[in-house]
Order: structure tokens, then sequence, then C-alpha cells
């Protein structure tokens, strides 16, 4: 078909070459040319919603379809989603993420001559943020007098004893300077903040201050804010203890209820910031936390997912884990982020406070203040033979794999697949907010 067309739109250029046009050769060149390619896609008109885009385009001469694709991210790298041949000149994507950015990528075909084929055009689009939903908490802490507590213990004084349904706390914006215990018969509290910069849960207790009844406090009871409630869930939540950087061990929070949840939060502190207890399991995502010595510590399981982990003094050690020998896992890193203050350096990334410490990094950005070395014994050969240390896909500068300690690991794909956080959470999802949740308090009368 496509050689009869060339032939008559040459018999047709030939004929009026010879009565009129000496260069006609060109312009036969010319409408081989136009037969042989497609223009792409042209106008390419998207409207995105919060789960779908349609895209819309203009008609194409000679083209009598057309072939769309779909990228997640600002380019077109991989294919996530194709079409089937598009008869018309729209369509439409759905089930996609909300608040993200996709790249489309079309083309012109031609069903008759499947050679004839048009470059492709690609545009780039955002996806809209989830539609707000309104979300009434059950008691509201605010410093100013427009909640139905002003502080935070008071309120989880007021929640019910054994409850069966989550319960939740919101927190306005203030400092609020008090030792809060979550106590085991209150389980499913959940603390929501109204911003973690803004709202700050503090004590400034460390181990060696004298207590008001007479004794010392110890590292344990140092904390600011003690958590023993089954499934408690905390976010949009700065959890400090301002105690100083020359107190020794002070703890911002101690974590002593079977499983316990964190999202959007901040673990502030010097020596001995968070402590997550034996046989506790907690997940921490999107969070910070910031400390100097062995400022994660304890024998707990907890998946740290897509945090920054920040040093604030040279020479210090990040984890200092005490998993118990019959414990599967310790404290699994999940694409986080080893950051540093300004001039710090020489810091490693753990050290056994027992001997069977589990720690295990995962597609981790390490900055250059960790140590080359990457892991200490804490002084004593023979935890080079009891505990698991382990990194893979380690990157940035202080990744330095092939000078770590001969006794650590480097994991295999096959091995890394033990480590997801369904895995070492024995398949606990705790519940966070939703994300278009919009908080709407009741103001008090």
């Amino acid at each position: 078909m496509k050689n009869q067309i060339l032939h008559w739109i040459n018999s047709a250029v030939y004929f009026n070459c010879i009565l009129f046009l000496p260069s006609c050769k060109n312009e036969m060149l010319y409408n081989q040319q136009m037969l042989s390619e497609l223009e792409g896609p042209q106008e390419i008109h998207i409207e995105s919603q919060h789960n779908q885009a349609a895209v819309s385009w203009n008609p194409i001469t000679g083209a009598d379809g057309y072939f769309a694709e779909l990228s997640i991210g600002p380019s077109f790298v991989s294919t996530l989603r194709q079409s089937d041949t598009i008869k018309n000149t729209k369509y439409t994507f759905e089930d996609l993420e909300a608040n993200t950015a996709y790249t489309v990528r079309l083309r012109s075909i031609n069903l008759t001559s499947p050679s004839l084929t048009s470059k492709k055009q690609v545009k780039t689009f955002t996806t809209a943020a989830m539609p707000k939903e309104d979300f009434v908490p059950d008691i509201v802490v605010a410093k100013d007098g427009t909640g139905d507590y002003l502080s935070v213990q008071e309120a989880i004084h007021a929640a019910p004893v054994n409850g069966a349904q989550p319960f939740y706390i919101y927190i306005k914006s203030g400092t609020y300077k008090e030792i809060i215990e979550i106590p085991q018969n209150k389980p499913l509290i959940h603390l929501i903040g109204e911003d973690k910069e803004t709202t700050i849960l503090t004590f400034d207790n460390y181990s060696g201050k004298t207590k008001p009844d007479g004794g010392t406090y110890g590292t344990a009871d140092s904390r600011s804010v003690y958590i023993k409630g089954d499934q408690f869930v905390g976010e949009r939540l700065t959890f400090a203890n301002s105690a100083g950087m020359d107190a020794g061990q002070a703890v911002a929070l101690y974590i002593d209820a079977p499983r316990s949840a964190f999202n959007d939060c901040k673990m502030l502190g010097y020596q001995d910031t968070w402590y997550g207890h034996n046989g506790t399991k907690s997940l921490l995502e999107n969070c910070y936390i910031e400390g100097s010595v062995d400022f994660m510590f304890g024998g707990s399981t907890t998946v740290f997912s897509r945090c920054q982990v920040h040093s604030n003094r040279t020479g210090g050690y990040i984890t200092a884990a005490s998993t118990p020998d019959e414990q599967h896992y310790g404290y699994v890193f999940v694409d986080c982020k080893l950051t540093a203050a300004n001039n710090v350096s020489e810091v490693w990334l753990g050290r056994p406070w027992r001997p069977y410490a589990k720690v295990v990094f995962m597609n981790t950005e390490m900055g250059k203040h960790i140590r080359p070395q990457g892991w200490h014994n804490w002084g004593n050969p023979e935890n080079e033979k009891t505990a698991y240390y382990a990194e893979y896909k380690s990157r940035g500068e202080g990744a330095h794999i092939n000078s770590r300690v001969s006794w650590s690991h480097q994991l295999t794909d096959a091995e890394a697949e033990q480590y997801t956080k369904e895995k070492v959470l024995d398949g606990w999802e705790p519940t966070f907010l939703p994300e278009n949740a919009r908080i709407v308090t009741k103001h008090k009368k």
C-alpha cells in the first residue's frame, strides 16, 4: 500500500515536473520522507487529580493510532504503565499515587504501515494531594488554655484504662517541660503534635542527678518520656532531653512497650537519646534522631525507615545495641541518612553494649564523619565473635566498604531479603494518621 501511494504521488509530481519544474527531484524525495516519518503528538495537555491523570493531544496527519507510556519521577526512566493502541487522542492513567511526579511519553503510529512511527514526546506532571478529611481527636492539649488540658500527662490520665480502640491526643504547639509516662494499662494511645518543630516534650534529668525525694537518677529513669502501653503511636512531635552535652547519660525517650511506632518525629539529646528495651518492637518512619554517644541503645527489635541519624560530637558511637542472643533481629536501618554537625568526625556506626548486639544498615547514605573501620568491639575482642554488624549497599563518603573491620558483614542480595520491614516486625503494621487528615479541635467553652 505504501509503495502504491508513493508511486501515485511521485507520478503526479513527475508529471508536474515535466510541465513546470526542472528541480522536481527534491520534491519527490520530500514526499517520500513525509510518508516515512510521522510527527509526534503535539499540544499535550494533562489534567491530573490525586489518583489519575487524563492525557489529551492534537490529532496528527497520517497517524491512525497512538501509544502512551508512564514513568514515575520527573524524567522518563523506565515504563511503569503502558497503553494498548489508542484510536482517539486521549488516554487516562488510573490508580496513581497522590502528590507524586510522573512523566508520560507519547508517539504516533500508522497501523497500515507499522514502520511509520514518530519520535517520542514527553511531558511531566504531578498528581494533586489527597483531598483533606476532617479528623477530630479525643482530647486536645494546649498550653494557652484552648484545649481540654494544659499538660500532656493530664491528658494521658484521662485516657481509658485497657482501651480497645485507638485514643487520640492532639497536642498544640508549645514546649511541654514535664516527665511523661504512658502506663502499661493505657494501650493504643496516639500522641499527635501540631508540628514536630514546635511541639516539644522535654525534661532535663540525667544519670547521677539528685532526685527530689533523695537518691539519684540512673540511666533508665533519666528519661523525659517513658512508654509502656502497647501499640503506642507518636506523630509530629519532638522528644528531647535538655540536660545538655556535659550531663552524661540523659534519655529523651524510653520504649518499654511491646509495640510502638513513630512517624515524622524528632528525638534530641546527647548520650543515650533513644532507649529501646529488650523484647520490644518499634518502627520509626521519617524521623530525625540526634545524639553523641550510644544515642540509640538497648535490646529492642527496631526498624528505622527513611530516618536521618545526626551525630553532634566527634568520636561518638551511633548505636549501642544489647540484643539478646535468642532474638533474631536488633536494629535495622532502611533507606536512612547519616549526617553530622560541622567539624564532627571519627564517628563509629556502633559498639556492642552486650555480646550479641545486632545492627544492620540497608541502603544507607553515610556522611564523611563515619570512620572507615565502621564498628568497634567496646575493648573486648570476644565481642567480635558474637556481635552481628552488617551493611547492604551503603553509599556516600562514609561507605568505606573495603575498610570495614574484618568481623563485620556485607550482605548478599539473598541475605538482604531477610531484612524487610514486614519480616523484622513480624507482620505488624501500625496505623498512622492519614496524610490528608485535617485536625479539627473542639474549643473549650
